[in-house]
């Protein structure tokens, strides 16, 4: 007790100093803006907010957190939440003492440990990892407050990304060039199945565009922004493509959720991004769809109800053109108590690729495979390392109907997403020879 009574006499102290000279009324209003963003889900603004807080006041363990906190959120930029968090180390509270939305709180709360953790697993630093998670469950102030199972997921996942590690897949790697490439971040690619039409994200300065490109002579035509044609004001995105690359499968963000839309090339144009009807969405939030089986299936992921936990993966089959089935749930092989996210499908093999949470993951994000012999599909086995990292890994579509072969996007450098192609050449990834168990 006298220990915590003087770290806050010291915090306090350091606070006046730090104040002293300093416009408070900036402050407060930089961490007003920090915590608007952050509650809003706009982790770099956020971001931007706590920065300047911390420039100002860098011993404010709080600040350090809640900065910490905010990049943790941010794909790609989860490890450099390293330092801020160890810094946060410095004055831990008890849940029940930490004063959240209070500007005056120098504290950081017990789960930094726990964040800590999950940026060190992210940034594969795994011992560190186990490390602060078992600082985190040997707190006096954990049971009670936290819920271990998830901490034990977390655990688990280190544990597992050990063994993944010791077997790494080996693959060839190239980038798709300038035509598709460029200064911004390119990411959430789709093909078709021919090879010939690619369509992906441009993160642009004000919003993200839709782009697409065809091949011509074996080669990748300068990318078009199709946003004007689709009537995207950067709320669409691509999920999925036919395989002739005339069917483009997008889905749209609102503030009232996530539904399913289609747009069809003629030839020149895409057409304006039509709804699919109430079968494919549903009141709740489909988040991803993708064609399998000769475009007569649809793959879709939802968080409609009856699903097993999170956004699980079902499939619909055409009745007619533009009539579908009431979409079926995968089942338990497929989708677990977490998150099943981006499905992906390649005919060679009848190759099935989603992304989960809840299968036998790294951490975070891992992509899985499998197949279906007759009504049943086989146990989905981890792509591997490195494709397969301890943070999130998703988007991996098949090219030219060949499993092996698919287009990613991975980080070229720091803060710069790519396009890439890669070639799995390991004999022993996507050899099925898994036991059958599970039903449709």
């Amino acid at each position: 007790m006298k220990r915590v009574t003087i770290i806050c006499l010291i915090l306090n102290i350091s606070m006046a100093l730090s104040m002293s000279g300093q416009n408070y009324s900036e402050m407060l209003e930089y961490f007003e803006d920090a915590q608007y963003f952050f509650n809003r889900g706009d982790y770099d603004e956020a971001a931007y907010f706590y920065q300047k807080l911390v420039n100002k006041d860098p011993e404010n363990c709080n600040f350090n957190f809640k900065l910490g906190e905010s990049l943790l959120n941010i794909p790609g930029k989860e490890p450099s939440a390293i330092p801020y968090f160890e810094k946060a180390l410095k004055y831990v509270k008890p849940k029940n003492s930490y004063q959240k939305r209070s500007f005056e709180e120098r504290g950081a709360p017990l789960h930094v440990y726990f964040y800590l953790g999950n940026a060190y697993r992210i940034g594969n630093q795994l011992d560190k990892a186990l490390e602060m998670y078992a600082r985190f469950t040997d707190s006096p102030f954990f049971y009670g407050n936290y819920n271990l199972h998830i901490v034990e997921t977390e655990i688990a996942s280190c544990e597992r990304a050990k063994i993944i590690q010791d077997a790494p897949v080996s693959y060839e790697i190239s980038n798709c060039g300038n035509a598709i490439n460029s200064e911004f971040t390119e990411e959430k690619p789709v093909i078709s199945g021919d090879g010939n039409t690619l369509v992906f994200i441009r993160r642009l300065k004000f919003y993200d565009a839709v782009f697409c490109s065809k091949k011509a002579h074996n080669e990748w035509l300068p990318a078009v922004n199709i946003n004007p044609q689709i009537i995207s004001d950067g709320d669409f995105y691509p999920t999925g493509l036919s395989s002739d690359g005339t069917t483009l499968l997008l889905v749209r963000n609102t503030d009232d959720g996530q539904d399913i839309y289609y747009s069809v090339f003629d030839g020149v144009l895409w057409s304006q991004a039509e709804k699919f009807d109430s079968k494919i969405n549903s009141p709740w939030n489909e988040s991803h769809a993708c064609f399998g089986e000769g475009d007569s299936t649809l793959y879709i992921t939802s968080d409609r109800n009856g699903g097993r936990g999170g956004f699980d993966i079902y499939c619909s089959h055409m009745i007619s053109k533009d009539m579908w089935t009431k979409p079926r749930n995968l089942g338990k092989q497929i989708n677990t108590a977490l998150n099943e996210q981006d499905a992906g499908y390649s005919s060679d093999n009848h190759v099935f690729f989603f992304s989960s949470q809840g299968q036998y993951t790294m951490g975070g994000y891992d992509i899985f495979y499998t197949k279906k012999m007759g009504k049943k599909w086989q146990q989905p086995l981890n792509i591997g390392y490195p494709i397969n990292t301890t943070g999130d890994n998703m988007f991996y579509t098949p090219v030219n109907n060949n499993c092996r072969e698919a287009v990613i996007s991975l980080e070229n450098s720091p803060g710069d997403t790519d396009i890439f192609y890669i070639r799995i050449t390991s004999p022993n990834t996507l050899n099925f020879q898994p036991k059958v168990t599970g039903n449709d």
